[in-house]
């Protein structure tokens, strides 16, 4: 089972840098990592600064980890007011993904405005990579059946899902029945499974530094930490690769070895 881990843009500080954060990855044996080049400077006002690729693409060779990579979340094709911007950025990011070798590029699906823009521009990223055998995987926001519309609409053999279990699991709003049916939906066309907990409320609307305490909302945690059923989720799958999506720096520091999160996994 390959598993990966996700490298949040905070993480990478001054004190701590892009390789080093890589190598505390490596040591816990994971296979992967996904990163958020365009917060590396990579691009700027939607165009890739090339100076700037040689450093990373050193870097990620250096440590000697696969990766792949992740659009801005801010990237909306469906937005039809500033498409052209944010397909500016998304091409980039292709463009990058290409530079750097990247085998999967993993990007939110939209979430107000115009279906046809978002299939659209999707094929046209798609036909872009695909000579380069690069995989696009579209995260659902939220609604599971609304990202496999679009998946099934783009009707491109490297495009897939990418199914984040904790997206889908608020979707369902906590109900672990519901959540195994959504997921079901989507199993045959998952590249890749996120995961990372929480209690599945949406409601009350709180203050972000209030939604711990409540329980409310995408909190990112540590599995086990919240309420999903991962060892059911996982049975449903076969060999796909897992993404640990942890945004705390203290609970990423903590995150256990890639058997240890195997372990703890299965159990729940």
């Amino acid at each position: 089972m390959e598993i990966g881990v996700t490298i949040y843009p905070h993480f990478v500080t001054k004190d701590k840098t892009l390789a080093s954060v890589l190598a505390d990855v490596k040591i816990k044996n994971y296979d992967f990592v996904s990163i958020f080049p365009h917060t590396l400077g990579l691009i700027m006002n939607g165009a890739v600064i090339e100076k700037k690729l040689r450093n990373i693409e050193t870097t990620l060779r250096g440590v000697g980890i696969d990766y792949l990579v992740r659009m801005p979340t801010s990237v909306n094709l469906r937005d039809h007011i500033y498409y052209t911007r944010h397909f500016r950025v998304a091409r980039a990011m292709a463009d990058v993904a290409i530079k750097l070798g990247a085998k999967v590029i993993v990007m939110q699906s939209g979430r107000t405005g115009r279906l046809d823009l978002e299939i659209e521009a999707i094929q046209q990223l798609a036909d872009m990579v695909a000579p380069f055998n690069i995989k696009i995987a579209l995260e659902n926001t939220f609604s599971v059946k609304d990202t496999l519309y679009v998946v099934d609409n783009v009707e491109r053999e490297n495009v897939g899902f990418a199914l984040d279990v904790a997206h889908a699991f608020l979707s369902a709003q906590g109900d672990a029945d519901k959540l195994l049916e959504d997921v079901k939906l989507g199993t045959d066309k998952t590249i890749i499974l996120m995961i990372h907990d929480n209690f599945g409320k949406l409601f009350p609307q709180v203050e972000p530094e209030d939604a711990l305490a409540y329980g409310v909302g995408d909190l990112h945690l540590l599995p086990g930490e919240g309420s999903i059923p991962f060892g059911k989720v996982l049975k449903l799958f076969g060999d796909v690769p897992l993404l640990l999506k942890v945004k705390d720096p203290e609970k990423f520091a903590k995150v256990p070895t890639k058997m240890g999160l195997i372990e703890l996994l299965t159990s729940l």
